[in-house]
C-alpha cells in the first residue's frame, strides 16, 4: 500500500504505526521495481515535501533530503569531496532519481554517501515521533530509529577526500573511506559503519566474505587506505 501523508510528522507517525513493513518513498530506486511496490512493504510517499533545495546560511550548507545525487553533484555550494561521493553512483539515470536522504536512510553498508558525510561531521535535521530533532549522522547510521530526514547540514568550507574500492564502477562497493578535518570514516560491505578521530578503524571492525570480496581483502584495504592516502 502507498500512503500520501500531508505533513512530515504524519509520515513519521505512519511509519511508527506500520513499523516493520513501512518505508519512506523518495527516489524509489530500491523500493520500486517496474512501477510497483517492493514485496511486503508499505510505502510512505514523501515526494511532495519541500526538502529539495541546497542552500547556504551562517557558514552551513543545508542539503534537502529529497535532492537527487545529481543535484548534489551540480551544486556550486556542496564541498567537492561530498560531490565526489555522490558521483560513485555510476548510472546517470539513477543519480537523477536516487535522493541523498534515501541513500542515507537505507543504511546500506555500501552507501555512496555514508562515509563522506560522516567524516564531514554532518548533522541531520529530522522529524521524530516527538517532533523535530538534530542528529549526528554517525549516530543515526548506527541506530535503527524511524525518524524522517529533512536536511543534511555540513560546514560550508569542509575539505577532505573520499575513495571507493569496487570490482567495477557499477558494482557494489567493497569499501569506501573518507577523511575530513581529522575525522575518519569507513563503510565496508557487510560491516557496520566505523568512524572516529584515529586512522586505526580497521582494528575495531569485523569483515565478512561476500560478493564484493573476501574479508581479508577488505581488511587489507581498510588497514592501508588512510596510510596511503589518496
Amino acid at each position: 500500500m502507498i500512503y500520501h501523508p500531508k505533513t512530515p510528522q504524519e509520515a513519521v507517525d505512519l511509519r511508527k504505526e506500520h513499523a516493520g513493513t513501512a518505508v519512506y518513498l523518495a527516489g524509489g530506486t530500491d523500493d520500486l521495481r517496474l512501477g510497483g511496490a517492493a514485496g511486503g512493504k508499505d510505502l510512505i510517499d514523501i515526494t511532495g515535501f519541500d526538502f529539495n533545495t541546497i542552500t547556504e546560511k551562517d557558514g552551513k550548507i543545508c542539503i534537502g533530503a529529497l535532492c537527487t545525487l545529481q543535484d548534489v553533484i551540480e551544486s556550486d555550494l556542496v564541498p567537492a569531496f561530498i560531490k565526489e561521493a555522490a558521483a560513485f553512483c555510476a548510472s546517470f539515470a539513477k543519480r537523477n532519481s536516487a535522493t541523498i536522504g534515501g541513500n542515507i536512510g537505507l543504511r546500506r553498508s555500501d552507501s555512496y554517501m555514508a562515509a563522506a558525510l560522516t567524516a564531514a561531521d554532518a548533522v541531520l535535521k529530522t522529524v521524530t515521533p516527538h517532533g523535530e530533532e538534530d542528529k549526528a549522522i554517525g549516530e543515526y547510521l548506527q541506530s535503527d530509529c524511524m525518524r524522517l530526514i529533512e536536511y543534511i547540514v555540513i560546514d560550508k568550507d569542509r575539505t577532505g577526500w573520499v575513495r571507493r574500492f569496487g570490482n567495477t564502477s557499477s558494482s557494489h562497493a567493497a569499501l569506501i573511506a573518507a577523511v575530513s578535518g581529522g575525522r575518519y570514516a569507513l563503510s565496508a560491505s557487510g560491516s557496520e559503519l566505523a568512524y572516529g578521530t584515529a586512522a586505526d578503524l580497521a582494528d575495531h571492525m569485523t569483515f565478512v566474505d561476500d560478493m564484493t570480496g573476501s574479508a581479508a581483502y577488505k581488511k587489507y584495504l581498510a588497514s592501508t587506505v588512510f596510510t596511503l592516502g589518496r
